[in-house]
Protein backbone atom coordinates (compact mmCIF):
# COMPACT_ATOMS: atom_id res chain seq x y z
CA UNK A 1 0.00 0.00 0.00
CA UNK A 2 1.46 3.33 -1.06
CA UNK A 3 -1.70 5.45 -0.75
CA UNK A 4 -4.36 5.39 1.94
CA UNK A 5 -7.52 7.44 1.61
CA UNK A 6 -9.63 7.98 4.72
CA UNK A 7 -13.30 8.88 4.36
CA UNK A 8 -15.44 9.78 7.33
CA UNK A 9 -19.05 8.73 6.83
CA UNK A 10 -21.43 11.43 5.63
CA UNK A 11 -24.07 13.10 7.83
CA UNK A 12 -26.38 10.59 9.46
CA UNK A 13 -30.01 10.85 10.45
CA UNK A 14 -31.22 11.08 14.03
CA UNK A 15 -34.86 10.96 12.92
CA UNK A 16 -35.51 7.56 14.50
CA UNK A 17 -34.26 7.73 18.08
CA UNK A 18 -35.14 4.07 18.63
CA UNK A 19 -32.44 2.86 16.20
CA UNK A 20 -29.16 1.49 17.51
CA UNK A 21 -26.15 3.66 16.61
CA UNK A 22 -24.88 1.08 14.12
CA UNK A 23 -28.24 1.15 12.29
CA UNK A 24 -28.54 4.90 11.68
CA UNK A 25 -28.86 5.77 7.95
CA UNK A 26 -27.65 8.87 6.13
CA UNK A 27 -29.86 11.94 5.98
CA UNK A 28 -30.52 13.91 2.77
CA UNK A 29 -27.44 16.13 3.24
CA UNK A 30 -25.33 13.05 3.89
CA UNK A 31 -26.43 11.44 0.63
CA UNK A 32 -25.68 14.66 -1.28
CA UNK A 33 -22.26 15.11 0.38
CA UNK A 34 -21.22 11.49 -0.22
CA UNK A 35 -22.12 11.90 -3.89
CA UNK A 36 -20.33 15.25 -4.09
CA UNK A 37 -17.13 13.89 -2.56
CA UNK A 38 -17.18 10.92 -4.95
CA UNK A 39 -17.28 13.38 -7.86
CA UNK A 40 -14.50 15.47 -6.31
CA UNK A 41 -12.28 12.43 -5.78
CA UNK A 42 -12.85 11.19 -9.32
CA UNK A 43 -11.26 14.44 -10.54
CA UNK A 44 -8.39 14.55 -8.03
CA UNK A 45 -7.31 11.04 -7.00
CA UNK A 46 -6.38 7.74 -8.56
CA UNK A 47 -9.13 5.19 -7.97
CA UNK A 48 -8.69 2.90 -4.98
CA UNK A 49 -8.19 -0.80 -5.61
CA UNK A 50 -9.67 -1.95 -2.32
CA UNK A 51 -12.14 -0.47 0.19
CA UNK A 52 -12.58 -1.26 3.87
CA UNK A 53 -15.81 -0.08 5.44
CA UNK A 54 -17.21 -0.17 8.96
CA UNK A 55 -20.33 -2.33 9.32
CA UNK A 56 -22.46 0.69 10.33
CA UNK A 57 -25.31 1.46 7.94
CA UNK A 58 -24.20 5.09 7.52
CA UNK A 59 -20.68 4.06 6.39
CA UNK A 60 -22.01 1.47 3.95
CA UNK A 61 -24.46 4.04 2.51
CA UNK A 62 -21.66 6.62 2.28
CA UNK A 63 -19.61 4.17 0.21
CA UNK A 64 -22.61 3.36 -1.98
CA UNK A 65 -23.32 7.02 -2.87
CA UNK A 66 -19.59 7.86 -3.08
CA UNK A 67 -18.89 5.17 -5.69
CA UNK A 68 -22.11 5.76 -7.62
CA UNK A 69 -20.58 9.17 -8.33
CA UNK A 70 -16.96 8.01 -8.80
CA UNK A 71 -17.83 5.96 -11.85
CA UNK A 72 -14.25 5.21 -12.95
CA UNK A 73 -13.49 3.43 -9.65
CA UNK A 74 -14.46 -0.24 -9.40
CA UNK A 75 -12.81 -1.38 -6.16
CA UNK A 76 -13.37 -4.54 -4.22
CA UNK A 77 -15.29 -3.59 -1.04
CA UNK A 78 -15.05 -5.44 2.26
CA UNK A 79 -16.90 -4.78 5.51
CA UNK A 80 -14.42 -4.70 8.39
CA UNK A 81 -16.05 -5.01 11.83
CA UNK A 82 -12.96 -3.64 13.60
CA UNK A 83 -13.45 -0.23 11.94
CA UNK A 84 -16.65 0.42 13.90
CA UNK A 85 -15.53 2.71 16.73
CA UNK A 86 -11.89 1.85 15.95
CA UNK A 87 -9.01 3.22 18.00
CA UNK A 88 -5.51 3.78 16.68
CA UNK A 89 -4.40 0.20 17.40
CA UNK A 90 -7.41 -1.16 15.51
CA UNK A 91 -6.59 1.06 12.53
CA UNK A 92 -2.98 -0.09 12.41
CA UNK A 93 -3.95 -3.75 12.75
CA UNK A 94 -6.69 -3.71 10.10
CA UNK A 95 -4.63 -1.77 7.57
CA UNK A 96 -1.50 -3.82 8.18
CA UNK A 97 -3.48 -7.03 7.61
CA UNK A 98 -4.79 -5.67 4.30
CA UNK A 99 -1.78 -3.65 3.06
CA UNK A 100 -0.67 -6.27 0.55
CA UNK A 101 -4.11 -6.36 -1.11
CA UNK A 102 -3.72 -3.09 -3.02
CA UNK A 103 -1.56 -0.07 -3.78
CA UNK A 104 -4.41 2.30 -2.91
CA UNK A 105 -6.78 1.44 -0.05
CA UNK A 106 -9.75 3.58 0.94
CA UNK A 107 -11.21 3.15 4.43
CA UNK A 108 -14.54 4.58 5.59
CA UNK A 109 -15.22 4.87 9.31
CA UNK A 110 -16.11 7.15 12.23
CA UNK A 111 -14.95 9.95 14.50
CA UNK A 112 -13.04 10.30 16.72
CA UNK A 113 -10.98 7.29 15.61
CA UNK A 114 -10.49 8.31 11.99
CA UNK A 115 -9.31 11.82 12.92
CA UNK A 116 -6.99 10.59 15.66
CA UNK A 117 -5.50 8.04 13.28
CA UNK A 118 -4.98 10.68 10.56
CA UNK A 119 -3.18 12.95 13.07
CA UNK A 120 -0.99 10.06 14.27
CA UNK A 121 -0.14 9.01 10.72
CA UNK A 122 0.46 12.52 9.31
CA UNK A 123 2.52 15.13 11.10
CA UNK A 124 1.09 17.76 8.74
CA UNK A 125 -2.59 17.03 9.42
CA UNK A 126 -4.18 18.81 12.33
CA UNK A 127 -7.47 20.00 10.88
CA UNK A 128 -11.04 19.29 11.80
CA UNK A 129 -12.68 16.07 10.61
CA UNK A 130 -16.27 16.86 9.57
CA UNK A 131 -18.62 14.33 8.03
CA UNK A 132 -17.71 13.20 4.49
CA UNK A 133 -14.13 14.53 4.70
CA UNK A 134 -11.60 12.83 2.44
CA UNK A 135 -7.97 12.63 3.56
CA UNK A 136 -5.72 11.00 0.97
CA UNK A 137 -2.28 10.10 2.28
CA UNK A 138 0.92 9.02 0.58
CA UNK A 139 2.78 6.48 2.69
CA UNK A 140 6.37 7.54 2.25
CA UNK A 141 7.91 4.23 3.26
CA UNK A 142 4.95 2.12 2.17
CA UNK A 143 4.32 1.19 5.80
CA UNK A 144 2.23 2.48 8.68
CA UNK A 145 3.98 4.32 11.47
CA UNK A 146 3.72 7.52 13.42
CA UNK A 147 4.18 10.44 11.02
CA UNK A 148 4.90 8.08 8.10
CA UNK A 149 2.20 9.62 5.92
CA UNK A 150 2.05 12.80 3.86
CA UNK A 151 -1.40 14.29 3.19
CA UNK A 152 -1.76 14.59 -0.58
CA UNK A 153 -5.38 15.79 -0.67
CA UNK A 154 -7.78 16.91 2.05
CA UNK A 155 -11.29 17.78 0.94
CA UNK A 156 -14.32 18.80 2.98
CA UNK A 157 -17.79 18.95 1.39
CA UNK A 158 -18.34 22.61 2.35
CA UNK A 159 -15.36 23.54 0.14
CA UNK A 160 -17.09 22.13 -2.96
CA UNK A 161 -20.79 22.88 -2.46
CA UNK A 162 -22.31 25.45 -4.85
Amino acid sequence: MTRLTLLRHAKSSWEHSDLRDIDRPLNARGRRDATLMGLVCEERLPPPDFVLVSPALRTRETIEFFFEAWITAKPEIAVENELYLAGQGDWVQVLSENASRADHILACSHQPGIGNFARWLCRDFDGDVPTAIVISIILDSGSLGKHSGIPDFVGRPKEFRD
